[in-house]
């Protein structure tokens, strides 16, 4: 079940002037009151609903989640219930259908925005954004305000870079021989202090500059970003992630579905409980292998006139590198690429099918042009599934079941449709090797 909501007792007062003293008119009266304080509390949610960039759910309105399952097909569901242990209970068109937890392949809600906060990078792949709410005397952890997830205690030694709002950490390398840093921006750039991390606060950070006898505070909006250097994975995989929407990307246990919702075990075992209106996808790991936790063989990208402007990349869009977003869904893992691009993979042990889907990303349909590229897999040098016409705003083409074996090649090809190459922002979505048990 979701966390119980605190109630407040509200007393009901005159609205519009003094209350007359007869019961009948006082009971007139009080009526009036508690309507006029429904309706003033529904626009008052209403708008901190905007401000937050919330979607308010009726207890008319039904999700609609699309649940992809291993054997190919996918589900559009109404209603999910159940826990990993127990199984899952799906509502598709009206029906009941019973889900075996291990043929769960992915869970999409709706679409995943960067909020405009601090971004908290970890190694291993986690991403979240919130406020700088503190941390811990000795160094060891920092909190940060999300909007959806709440307060989230985040290990340092976990932590590869807390970054500002629209800076990309691709512009701010820490140089060789620096393990720690904070980046100081100036009106033509940023200024790189190396030195020593003694903690964080809600002040900011307090570091140590190599040439300083003590440490100063840099509040948060005194430095562009923070980044160690030695930052180490998680011990042990997450048997799932969840993406929101505000584009938190964590590892996860699912504890269980509710129809209003998931409830999430995070790093560290605590629980979290999200409404489906706060969840973009939620992707599972067991018995495959996500083509974007694999280096390519072999990569060979070029552009209609010569230069690679948008190089392909792992889990986000190729422009930008924001979600992989098609028909307003976060798809959360996969590949961006642009034509034209060949990107060859290996097949690992124990693979015995791969399968994906491919479209344009969302993004695309915003430039003052229309996209348009081909697409194909081949598994060696034969061609296993091609789309000659993608185009935004269409649904995402399934390859289907493309069977393999360890060792085999396969290749995802983008190539040149009608245009040039301008906008072809192709979305690899969900790209995977699915595995035998046990492999």
């Amino acid at each position: 079940m979701l966390a119980e909501q605190k109630v407040v007792m509200i007393r009901p007062v005159a609205v519009g002037g003094r209350c007359p003293r007869t019961a009948r008119q006082s009971g007139s009266c009080l009526r009036a009151s508690v309507r006029a304080l429904r309706h003033s509390g529904r626009r008052l949610l209403a708008a901190l609903a905007a401000g937050l960039g919330l979607a308010l759910l009726t207890p008319a309105q039904q999700v609609a989640l699309q649940v992809d399952l291993r054997g190919g097909d996918q589900l559009q569901v109404t209603a999910l219930r159940g826990s990993p242990a127990d199984g899952y209970r799906a509502e598709v068109d009206g029906r009941e259908r019973r889900l075996d937890p291990a043929d769960v392949l992915a869970i999409r809600s709706g679409a995943a925005r960067a909020a405009e906060l601090l971004r908290a990078e970890l190694r291993g792949g986690d991403v979240v954004y919130g406020a700088l709410a503190g941390g811990d005397e000795i160094g060891d952890g920092l909190e940060l305000l999300s909007p959806v997830l709440g307060k989230v205690a985040l290990p340092i030694d976990r932590l590869r870079a807390l970054v500002q709002p629209g800076v990309h950490l691709a512009d701010q390398r820490l140089p060789e021989g620096v393990d720690e840093a904070v980046f100081v921006p100036t009106g033509r750039g940023y200024d790189l202090v190396a030195g020593t991390l003694h903690r964080f606060g809600p002040g900011g950070v307090s570091f140590q500059a190599e040439a300083s006898d003590a440490p100063r505070w840099y509040a948060p909006t005194k430095f562009s970003s923070v980044q160690l250097r030695a930052a180490m994975a998680p011990e042990q995989p997450s048997p799932a992630t969840l993406w929101t929407r505000t584009a938190d990307r964590v590892g996860v246990r699912v504890r269980s579905f509710e129809p209003e919702g998931v409830t999430v075990e995070l790093e560290g075992g605590e629980a979290r409980a999200l409404r489906w209106a706060d969840v973009a996808c939620v992707v599972f790991h067991e018995r495959l292998v996500h083509l974007s936790d694999l280096e390519p063989t072999r990569v060979v990208e070029s552009a209609f006139d010569g230069v690679v402007a948008h190089p392909w990349q792992r889990d986000g869009c190729v422009a930008g590198g924001g979600e992989l977003q098609v028909l307003g869904r976060a798809y959360g893992r996969g590949i961006g690429a642009h034509s034209k691009s060949r990107l060859t993979f290996r097949a690992p042990d124990g693979a015995t099918h791969f399968r994906t889907r491919v479209a344009i990303d969302d993004s695309a349909a915003e430039l003052p042009l229309r996209a348009h590229a081909v697409a194909r897999v081949l598994v060696g040098a034969d061609v296993a599934f091609e789309v000659d016409d993608l185009q935004p705003g269409e649904r995402p083409r399934d390859s289907g079941l493309l069977p393999v074996r360890p060792g085999d090649e396969v290749t995802l090809v983008v190539d040149f449709g009608r245009g040039r190459d301008l906008g072809d922002r192709v979305d690899w979505l969900l790209p995977m090797f699915l595995t035998r048990a046990g492999s």
